[in-house]
C-alpha cells in the first residue's frame, strides 16, 4: 500500500487506498468524508498517520507479481495411482 501523488487532493492517501483495495477513489473519499462528519473513529488523525507513514509510488510504475494457484479437484485420485 502506498500514496499515489499524480491523483492527490491532500496527501494522495484515499487514491492509494483505492488503488490497494481495486475500488474507485471517489468512494474512499465518499466514505472518509462521511466518517469525518459523523465522528466514526479517528479519521482525520488516521489519515495523517497514514500520509506520514505511507511511501509515495506510482503505480505505473509498481510491479506485482501474479499468484497461480492449481485448482483442486477432490475427485482427482490421478497422482495416488503412480
Amino acid at each position: 500500500m502506498c500514496k499515489i501523488e499524480k491523483e492527490e487532493k491532500l496527501a494522495g492517501v484515499c487514491a492509494g487506498l483505492a488503488y490497494y483495495f481495486n475500488i474507485d477513489v471517489t468512494l474512499v473519499r465518499l466514505i472518509w468524508a462521511l466518517a469525518v462528519i459523523f465522528g466514526v473513529g479517528s479519521p482525520i488523525l488516521i489519515y495523517i498517520v497514514l500520509a506520514i507513514v505511507l511511501p509515495n509510488c506510482d503505480p505505473d510504475e509498481v510491479e506485482f507479481e501474479e499468484v497461480h494457484e492449481e485448482e483442486y479437484d477432490p475427485y482427482d485420485d490421478s497422482d495416488r495411482y503412480e
